[in-house]
């Protein structure tokens, strides 16, 4: 399993783009975790106010126990109590539940909208070229290297010599080779076939 190029250059500038991905990801997935942190812990003020609100309701219904052993009124003022402390208290409660998920929204939606803008613009130009990067080294390695099977090692270096002849551009041709033309019309292999294996980023 390879994950980056066998010739040096390539290789580095696919562990730098790499390094620097993991890295800026890394950074701001922390960045919005702060974030997140930071406002959500504005919800403890709905969760303040909703407590509060059980609180009334509770202290009514202890009321209205204490009343409810009055003789003759007893039950009526206990029924009366609860019913007006829980009125009282379930403004607080839905107010307190409704700023919570607010609050844990808005949070949200920042974090998300954080991520999208610093992550979304670098990994749709990264994982492209890196996809592309992993299959120009894979395929190749395994169609060279791994699939032939009783093939000289002389004759895999004319084929390479010959693709690269075909494909590559004659600067690339001559960046390996003074004369690319000459050296394959004298079985000269060697040059042209490194040509060929640098330019998918493996090594002779």
């Amino acid at each position: 399993m390879k994950f980056w190029s066998e010739v040096p250059s390539a290789r580095l500038r696919e562990m730098i783009a790499d390094f620097a991905t993991w890295g800026w990801v890394a950074l701001w997935v922390v960045v919005a975790d702060r974030l997140y942190t930071t406002i959500s812990a504005f919800a403890q003020i709905g969760r303040t106010l909703r407590q509060g609100g059980l609180n009334i309701e509770r202290a009514g219904d202890q009321l209205g126990t204490s009343l409810g052993g009055v003789p003759l009124i007893g039950e009526q003022a206990r029924s009366l109590t609860v019913s007006a402390f829980g009125t009282a208290g379930q403004p607080f409660v839905y107010v307190g539940d409704q700023l919570v998920e607010l609050i844990l929204l808005i949070a949200t939606v920042l974090v998300v909208i954080l991520l999208a803008v610093t992550l979304v613009p670098w990994l749709f130009r990264y994982v492209p070229w890196r996809a592309r990067g992993l299959a120009r080294v894979r395929a190749p390695h395994r169609a060279i290297r791994v699939a032939p099977r009783d093939v000289s090692r002389s004759a895999i270096e004319r084929l390479l010599a010959s693709r690269a002849l075909h494909r590559l551009t004659y600067a690339e041709l001559l960046s390996h080779s003074p004369d690319p033309l000459g050296d394959f019309a004298h079985g000269r292999f060697d040059r042209l076939a490194r040509a060929e294996l640098e330019s998918v980023g493996l090594r002779p």
